[in-house]
């Protein structure tokens, strides 16, 4: 794999030390993180909650026996489950393409305000459906705001964050998420509690309210600097960089001004290259980040990790534990995979992306080879040693996903792709992420019911086969600038990050003699 590029090696006195002064200045401008940005990604990553909130509100709501009642009590109730999810990931999938062309004209904030009155609507018609074929709208439209959140705030985060922390800035995201798969794993549990029909509409209008409450915070937040730039709003751009990266160990903003000078180069560099799908198709750098893109979520849906996150509490009842305990495990699973994201973005800008990545697919896959023996001997029977084990086995699996692929996926597929093709190239690697979690979702209540654990057979070589190819092809991307990424695809970079920071603390360093 690919190694981030470090320069040419120097071959005087004076050029090794100019090299190490260099990289004195870029250990300075890099020793430390605002408070500001560290809060402006907090609040993007509310985005990844409402993704999660939107995604796994129905996982519990499918074991409230208020809702069984009313709609799960015909003879077609499993294809009713499947349509349920199928449905969330297919209006997901249309989400993750509408974001582009909104993200683009109107900018990053914009595009979430967008999703977030999207999710309102659909909070308010999932928690007043009394018909079924009203509720698959609903969720199509869930899907739709959720789709467009999650594509677009890893986008938003990336543009932000300084180069040597963007893999645990961006990869909240991931955190922001599982969050919401405990949160609404508690709320299934409470909720199961309440002894009346409106049981079930609870988690949805707690949904309503929580799109509301991350279409407010969004009015906190600055724009981001590398849209402001492109779109030629460059003095903005340049303060935007300022207040987000001034540090007690930078405190002339040297790294601000930098960032500013490389991207102003980039973005005039690229301001004439044509834009779209078909160019990024036919252009061989580009085609190696979308499909690179596209076999990111090949390999982490390959996993299974969103067929089974979905069905939790379905599943643990196929082992035989009661609606309560099924969701009181649901919740104690959520508490493993957040532990998980915790490790990952702790490690992400430490050993790496790609590394990260294919420790996460071995891993998965071994798992999961284990878990298909146990389904095949254990499931619907009575043996208490297999079925604790299976139990085990799927608490593990949860935390060996999100402390390797969940966070760093997030984060590598929307570093990969130059400005001008950000959100194009998040809406290839999301509705890979959709079309993925769609082929394997959609089917699973059908496929668990048909063919039983051959079903975890297919997971077992996807995620072996795709993490292969992806040990050998994708380039790492750690601590780079999101423009010396391009590097990295072949492509040039207008400015040198170290050789800018040089400057500029040159600059500073003559102001003050």
């Amino acid at each position: 794999m690919d190694e981030p590029q470090t320069g040419p090696i120097p071959t005087t006195a004076a050029e090794s030390s100019e090299v190490s002064s260099n990289r004195d200045d870029l250990k300075t401008v890099l020793g430390g993180t605002s408070r500001r940005v560290v809060k402006v990604c907090i609040t993007a990553a509310l985005g990844g909650f409402l993704y999660g909130f939107s995604a796994n509100a129905m996982s519990s709501t499918l074991a409230q026996t208020s809702f069984i009642t009313l709609f799960l009590t015909t003879t077609d109730a499993t294809s009713r489950m499947d349509g349920l999810l199928a449905s969330f990931l297919g209006g997901a999938f249309i989400g993750s393409i509408m974001q582009a062309p909104v993200s683009n004209r109107w900018g990053r904030r914009s595009a979430n305000l967008a999703a977030a009155l999207v999710s309102v609507i659909a909070g308010i018609l999932q928690s007043a459906s009394f018909h079924i074929e009203m509720l698959f709208v609903a969720r199509v439209i869930c899907g739709i705001g959720a789709g467009m959140v999650i594509a677009n705030s890893p986008v938003y985060m990336s543009e932000v964050a300084p180069p040597h922390t963007r893999g645990l800035l961006v990869g909240l995201q991931g955190v922001g998420i599982v969050t919401a798969y405990i949160v609404c794993s508690l709320c299934g549990l409470i909720f199961s509690f309440v002894q009346s029909p409106v049981q079930w509409r609870l988690i949805f209008i707690i949904l309503t309210v929580a799109s509301i409450g991350f279409g407010c915070s969004l009015l906190f937040l600055p724009e981001s600097p590398r849209w402001l730039m492109e779109n030629g709003r460059e003095e903005q751009a340049r303060a935007e960089l300022e207040r987000l990266h001034k540090t007690k160990s930078d405190p002339n903003g040297a790294l601000a001004r930098a960032e500013a000078t490389q991207i102003k180069a980039q973005v005039e560099a690229e301001r004439s290259l044509p834009k779209g799908y078909y160019y990024i198709f036919k252009t061989p750098h580009l085609r190696k980040r979308a499909f690179c893109s596209i076999l990111l979520w090949i390999m982490g849906q390959g996993t299974g990790i969103t067929a089974i996150a979905n069905l939790i509490p379905v599943l643990m009842g196929g082992l035989g534990f009661s609606n309560t305990l099924q969701l009181g495990l649901g919740c104690a699973w959520t508490v493993a995979a957040i532990l998980g994201c915790i490790v990952n973005v702790a490690l992400i800008d430490r050993i790496g992306r790609v590394k990260l990545l294919v420790i996460g697919g071995i891993t998965n896959a071994t798992i999961l080879a284990a878990m298909t023996a146990l389904v095949k001997y254990y499931l619907n029977t009575t043996y208490q040693p297999g079925i604790n084990a299976l139990v085990a086995l799927y608490f593990i699996f949860g935390f060996a996903f999100t402390s390797t692929i969940e966070c760093t996926a997030y984060v590598y597929g929307s570093e990969i792709w130059p400005t001008h093709l950000r959100s194009e190239g998040s809406t290839i690697a999301y509705a890979s992420f959709f079309g993925n979690a769609l082929v394997y979702s959609a089917p699973i209540n059908l496929a668990l019911k048909n063919i039983g654990w051959k079903y975890y057979l297919v997971f077992v070589a996807v995620t072996v086969v795709s993490t292969a190819i992806l040990a050998v092809y994708f380039p790492e991307t750690k601590n780079l600038t999101l423009e010396e990424i391009n590097a990295q695809f072949g492509d040039e970079v207008a400015v040198n990050l170290t050789d800018a920071i040089a400057a500029e603390v040159r600059a500073v360093t003559s102001r003050k003699t």
